[in-house]
């Protein structure tokens, strides 16, 4: 997987609101592709993915004791979600924040693990 399917991933995570298990399916092969110690077959499904509470989960696998910053407001049918992930709490000191936005909460989430785990990726890991 290169850089610009997973780019294409995140694009489509960041601006659908209705994802189907096959889109989430794409999600997850670059979850197991960009963090591989982390997530392989057995421990993650495109069917669970899709729910804020997996999402959580996910970042707290991926990145554990990183801050989880979480902003947005519900609007009926399209939420407006933002989502970060730092190493910190403190401002300005951490090497490399993901960052997500979002209709949906759990895509946000997702959207900023990957692109943390990009940003944090050894170049060589290809």
């Amino acid at each position: 997987m290169k850089d610009p399917e997973i780019d294409i991933l995140i694009a489509e995570l960041e601006e659908q609101n209705d994802m189907t298990v096959a889109d989430f399916d794409g999600v997850v092969r670059a979850l197991e592709f960009l963090l591989p110690d982390t997530f392989t077959a057995s421990n993650i499904s495109a069917q669970n993915v899709n729910t804020t509470d997996e999402a959580i989960h996910i970042a707290d696998q991926a990145f554990p004791n990183w801050v989880v910053h979480i902003r947005g407001r519900a609007n009926d049918k399209d939420g407006h979600w933002r989502c970060t992930l730092r190493e910190t709490d403190s401002r300005d000191s951490d090497a490399a924040i993901g960052s997500g936005r979002s209709p949906v909460l759990a895509q946000a989430i997702l959207a900023a693990v990957m692109r943390l785990a990009m940003m944090l990726r050894k170049p060589d890991a290809d």
